[in-house]
């Protein structure tokens, strides 16, 4: 049996209990979205990442994380799904005093990947109150864990969320009850719930474009260029003070 097929995916406020109801009846259909997350080592570095396409064209499968998960470099890694070790190389990152906090990685393909799914990534921004989950790799563990919620607000390109993540989620995919990625968690607060996420809106076209082309220099488009949200981004957004996870 899988392990994926293993996971208990604990529920908050009866969220989880619509999510199955939403994706069908087979076990597998139910937790088919663990099939794009996969745990990534960098050194000492633990994180999530998630996979959003596969293809020749691009190398292989195509991952997103954080770039502080990777140390803002371009490097080789290691990502780990369902026991497996893969290895994965970072082909663009954020620079560290620039927004968004993203990296891209290309694992090839090999027998060790063909199960890995690509998650759609959604070019609409979530509604306050909307129902989400975020999923990752809590530090030292190897099997996924899943925590609901729902949005809270967006403050400067940047969505709170409700979900109640630990460390080792950075990186990882915050999904709609209907699969598709909404952002990946950047971090949380220093003490409360709260969860900050960048958004998918700020990263789908500049991605899609990538896979359509093929062209490197695209994904330069991934960092902001826009001066207030560079001094906001360095200088904490006001009222919340967000730590890396």
């Amino acid at each position: 049996m899988n392990k994926l097929d293993n996971k208990i995916v604990t529920t908050k406020n009866n969220v989880g209990n619509e999510f199955e109801k939403n994706n069908g009846t087979g076990k597998d259909n139910r937790y088919l979205y663990l099939r794009s997350v996969a745990k990534i080592e960098c050194g000492q570095n633990e994180g999530t990442a998630v996979c959003v396409h596969t293809s020749d064209a691009v190398g292989g499968h195509l991952f997103l994380t954080c770039a502080h998960v990777v140390d803002y470099t371009i490097q080789s890694v290691i990502l780990r799904y369902d026991g497996r070790a893969i290895k994965g190389r970072v082909i663009y990152v954020n620079r560290k005093a620039v927004p968004y906090d993203i990296a891209v990685i290309v694992a090839e393909q090999t027998k060790q990947t063909t199960d890995i799914l690509p998650c759609q990534i959604s070019d609409k921004t979530p509604a306050t109150g909307q129902k989400m989950f975020s999923v990752g790799f809590a530090c030292r563990e190897y099997v996924p864990s899943t925590v609901f919620g729902h949005m809270h607000r967006m403050i400067y390109s940047i969505l709170t969320t409700t979900c109640n993540v630990s460390a080792g989620f950075s990186g990882g995919p915050v999904f709609s009850i209907d699969r598709k990625l909404l952002g990946l968690t950047v971090g949380k607060l220093n003490t409360g719930t709260f969860h900050f996420v960048l958004p998918s809106t700020e990263f789908v076209e500049t991605i899609n474009k990538y896979i359509i082309t093929n062209n490197i220099e695209i994904l330069n488009d991934l960092e902001s260029k826009c001066p207030l949200k560079t001094v906001l981004w360095n200088n904490g957004i006001p009222t919340f003070e967000v730590c890396h996870i």
